[in-house]
């Protein structure tokens, strides 16, 4: 207790008639007390972790008003009857000069036990599987067990560096699969966690997770499936100097903010707040995964964190719903129901008993959940895990077990949907074309196909769709396709260049093409008798082919009345003809 305030206490005691001590003073004391006590937690609070969090019960334009305020971040863990701000030492020093009201909400006291590499050797191991971590590790632990997973399985597991920070710290990504040396046709599936740094319970459940995929492939049906069908990254810490902020030995500082005091999840590109939303220059993190962003097509992620229990899907920006809202809303049911089959009564029901809109729950701007999701055209959900931020240690192994069988289940999910390549109907080559579902999509919600192997994913839920493929100088080609319930789609496309001629000569100027009966017929193949043929029916299926080596070809058996394209010629040299056939 403050000794000043002791002293006057005692003064007041000796001054007063038979040492009794008015009312007021009585009340003035406890005041003092709690002022001097509250703003010394807050002063210790910054000091130590960089950033204090209040509570505020104001109009949401009061919240808007604050929040343009650089230092001054919407916690996302914010209940229905208050809104949880956290801020570092400029922006609390704005809100006490604002005269509105509010709460500190002091930092729990948590027991985070933290070992070492040698201490982490030294536990005991029942199996291959590396025991439940009932334990956070220290900074260099950390990166030891990810080299561990990769020499212990280098043939399921790479560790990449994706960028390494100013405090010398890394973002590390561990990429697992069955085929790492040969890339196959398969989703891109990333986990990450941790970006605020004091939300550390997801970043123990991401390495339970790379070691469990590791050590039971071959022996687990479903991680038999994930690693052959998906390629995967997980990076468990994508804040390393907000959870190391006391140190590498010791998470027990760990701050929600990076280095620059700046709340990574406020600094992506918004749709719709634009390239800086919060105003703060894009931090080196936040570079670092928009490079991987880049780098890596990601096809469907999640994005941990901690503060309160559900899942929360797209839009946190926008207020109208997304294009695929009931395929979201279904996946983060599904997450919620399995979390709820495996724990205890209470945990996980937060909102709509588990899940969540954003922009219903609280409107942000600048969440990487907007930016994959928007700008990469990817699909990504934010999972809350924990009430509790900096949850005890010793809690860790339970946390796990409830959510274990829900993070490869959700990973499961990106297995299914609709895909296929898109190639050139003559050469073969990869096509980077846009995938539209008719009467759909909105708000870049359709999906492009990568421009080297031609592949798209496109997740959506079981019925009948318009898919529309569309790319520049080709003839797009709609296709009515049924995608099935948890069940692989898969449609390839060749695509056809629209009246393309490859050639700068005249090879094709003397011919003329033209239908009869059951033959299509030339006339002027002088020079061209040694061209290829290829029949493909609108939506870019090949029919038949052979060599040009007569005035005329037949039309194959079975062939439907419609309109079908003919292309002759070569690698070289190539024209398309249009004609339609009634059968």
């Amino acid at each position: 207790m403050n000794s000043s305030i002791l002293i006057q206490l005692n003064q007041q005691i000796l001054s007063s008639k038979n040492g009794v001590i008015p009312c007021f003073w009585i009340l003035t004391f406890i005041l003092s007390v709690h002022f001097a006590i509250g703003q010394g937690t807050i002063d210790y609070e910054l000091g130590k972790y960089g950033s204090v969090e209040i509570i505020l019960k104001e109009d949401l334009s009061v919240l808007k008003e604050l929040l343009e305020t650089p230092g001054i971040y919407l916690d996302h863990s914010a209940r229905e009857n208050h809104y949880s701000l956290v801020l570092n030492k400029k922006g609390f020093e704005v809100l006490k000069s604002s005269g509105y009201s509010f709460k500190h909400m002091p930092q729990r006291k948590s027991n985070l036990s933290t070992l070492s590499i040698d201490e982490i050797k030294n536990l005991s191991y029942k199996s291959n599987c590396m025991p439940a971590m009932d334990f956070y590790p220290s900074y260099e632990a950390y990166e030891q067990m990810m080299f561990d997973f990769q020499s212990s399985y280098p043939e399921l597991c790479e560790v990449i560096n994706i960028g390494t920070l100013d405090s010398e710290r890394k973002i590390w990504v561990a990429r697992i699969g069955s085929s790492l040396k040969e890339p196959e046709r398969k989703p891109n599936f990333f986990y990450t966690s941790t970006m605020h740094g004091d939300e550390i319970v997801g970043y123990v459940f991401m390495l339970q997770l790379i070691d469990y995929l590791l050590c039971n492939y071959g022996s687990d049906e479903q991680v038999d499936h994930l690693v052959d069908n998906l390629n995967i990254y997980i990076n468990p810490l994508a804040n390393p100097d907000g959870t190391y902020r006391g140190g590498n030995h010791t998470v027990e500082s760990s701050s929600r903010l990076n280095n620059s005091f700046v709340d990574l999840n406020r600094n992506f590109p918004d749709p719709k707040g634009g390239n800086n939303p919060d105003e703060r220059v894009t931090q080196e993190e936040t570079q670092i995964f928009m490079d991987f962003a880049n780098a890596v097509k990601i096809h469907m992620s999640c994005n941990l964190h901690g503060g309160i229990e559900l899942v929360n899907y797209p839009w946190d920006t926008f207020s109208e719903r997304h294009a695929d809202d009931e395929w979201f809303e279904r996946i983060s049911r599904d997450y919620a129901d399995t979390v709820q089959s495996n724990s205890p009564e209470g945990y996980f029901i937060a909102f709509n008993n588990g899940i969540t809109n954003g922009h219903d729950w609280v409107e942000i701007e600048g969440g990487r959940q907007d930016y994959h999701t928007f700008f990469k055209r990817g699909r990504e959900v934010t999972l809350e895990v924990s009430d509790t931020k900096r949850l005890d240690a010793v809690l860790l192994p339970e946390f796990w077990e409830y959510n274990k069988k829900a993070l490869l289940n959700y990973m499961q999910e990106a297995s299914y949907g609709l895909s296929g390549k898109l190639t050139d109907c003559f050469s073969g080559d990869a096509v980077f074309a846009e995938v539209v579902v008719r009467g759909y999509d909105k708000q870049n919600s359709s999906v492009f196909s990568d421009p080297e192997s031609g592949q798209y994913f496109r997740y959506l839920n079981a019925g009948n769709y318009e898919i529309s493929y569309m790319a520049a100088g080709y003839d797009t080609i709609t296709e009515l396709i049924t995608v099935l319930d948890k069940s692989t789609t898969v449609y390839d496309v060749n695509l056809c260049p629209s009246d393309m001629v490859n050639t700068e000569d005249n090879l094709f100027s003397k011919l003329s093409v033209w239908l009869s009966g059951n033959k299509i017929l030339f006339d002027g193949l002088q020079g061209l008798d040694n061209f290829d043929y290829t029949i493909f029916d609108y939506y870019g299926r090949k029919l038949s082919f052979g060599k040009l080596d007569d005035i005329s070809i037949d039309i194959p058996i079975g062939l439907s009345t419609g309109n079908y394209v003919i292309r002759l010629g070569n690698k070289e040299h190539f024209k398309n003809y249009r004609f339609f056939y009634n059968r």
